[in-house]
């Protein structure tokens, strides 16, 4: 029930826009620039609503018990440069410096890996102020590579730390207009299908750092052989 409830609120809030924007536009004629201007708006609102469903259909996907993913062996940093090349070009308008430290090589399915990596940079851009940093690395152990994504945002008090993967769940509901809380469930699903795990450490004020695990080739295909 507290699901539905989220998911009623979350998609209520883009509907409520477009209906109020269209109906106060037809009160009276209009000049072809303010309808240019209610036109964008909802598309914008279309748009967000878009990715409220891609998400959610992501994620019941990823959670069906015949999900089937496609891993390799691939070297960490070109497919992490890939990624952050993009991310750059946005965070460099705002003076935010993003630095791939990344060495090694990951197990995984470069899709969904590409998409986990995308979800951590775009929350760390969303709460990073102008003129800071974010630095991805990795870490390769006997039993996992670890990617860690750390930015010197305005930090998650420790109260939150438990929930924040969960869906709709934002630390502050003031900031609602700035996601949709589905981007953590995402990157959560994603490890939980190549059974690794996500950890969170943030300091308020200071900034956080996100950290998933994925198993290595040989780990993963023991658990396999252990099933």
């Amino acid at each position: 029930s507290q699901f539905s409830a989220d998911l009623a609120h979350e998609l209520r809030t883009p509907i409520s826009n477009i209906r109020g924007e269209a109906e106060v536009t037809l009160t009276r004629p209009r000049t072809l620039e303010d309808y240019r201007n209610v036109i964008e708006s909802i598309a914008a609102e279309c748009e967000r609503l878009s990715g409220i469903v891609d998400n959610l259909l992501f994620l019941t996907r990823a959670e069906g018990v015949d999900r089937q993913i496609e891993r390799s062996v691939f070297a960490a940093r070109p497919a992490i440069e890939k990624i952050a090349a993009y991310y750059r070009t946005i965070a460099e308008e705002r003076g935010i410096s993003i630095t791939n430290k990344s060495e090694g090589e990951v197990y995984a399915d470069a899709l969904l890996f590409d998409r986990a990596l995308s979800n951590l940079l775009d929350n760390a851009l969303r709460f990073t102020p102008d003129g800071g940093e974010i630095t991805i690395a990795t870490e390769t152990k006997p039993d996992c590579t670890e990617l860690a994504v750390e930015d010197t945002g305005c930090g998650i008090p420790p109260q939150h730390l438990s929930r924040v993967c969960d869906r709709f769940y934002r630390v502050d509901s003031s900031r609602s207009s700035q996601g949709t809380g589905l981007g953590l469930a995402l990157v959560k699903s994603i490890t939980d299908l190549h059974g690794g795990t996500v950890a969170v450490a943030s300091e308020v004020n200071r900034g956080t750092t996100i950290t998933l695990t994925f198993p290595t080739k040989e780990r993963s295909q023991n658990s396999l052989h252990a099933i």
